[in-house]
Parts: structure tokens; sequence; C-alpha cells
């Protein structure tokens, strides 16, 4: 995957998982830095592991859909466009 990717991949992560704390356990919030997400680099599959403990695990897991990360702008002009708009 490339860099960008990566990074747009952690951001869908990371996005993901806020808004299924904020929807199914808002309290849980402050634990947020316990969720270990397993991503597997061959193709990019993302998962809640495991040694997120209960009951983070759970409250993630079932709400869980493979995230996607979005292609960055590579052509300037369309970002230039996109920022002037």
């Amino acid at each position: 995957m490339h860099h960008e990717r990566k990074i747009n991949l952690e951001y869908a992560v990371r996005l993901q998982v806020v808004r299924i704390l904020i929807k199914e356990a808002e309290h849980l919030m402050d634990y947020l830095s316990l969720v270990v997400v397993q991503i597997d680099p061959g193709n990019g599959n993302v998962s809640i592991h495991r040694d997120t403990p209960e009951p983070l695990y759970s409250k993630i897991a079932n709400n869980w859909e493979q995230p996607v990360a979005r292609d960055v702008f590579t052509d300037s002009s369309s970002l230039s466009a996109a920022v002037n708009a």
C-alpha cells in the first residue's frame, strides 16, 4: 500500500471507531486509546484485535464495517479547483 493510502485507511478506521463508540457506548470514549486495530498489509483488511478489552471489543466488533482508504488527489488542478470552490 502507498503511504497516502495507509494514512487514509488509518483515518477511516479512527473515524469509524469513534462513530461506533458515540452511537453504542459514548461513556467508553475515554478508553479509545485501548482499542487495538489489526491491519493485514497484504490486502489492507482491518479488524479489531482481541487485545481490545471488553466491552470495547464487543461494541466495536459487532458494528464493524471494512473501511476503504480513499484515493488521494494526484491532479494538482483538481485539488486547486476543490480548494478554491
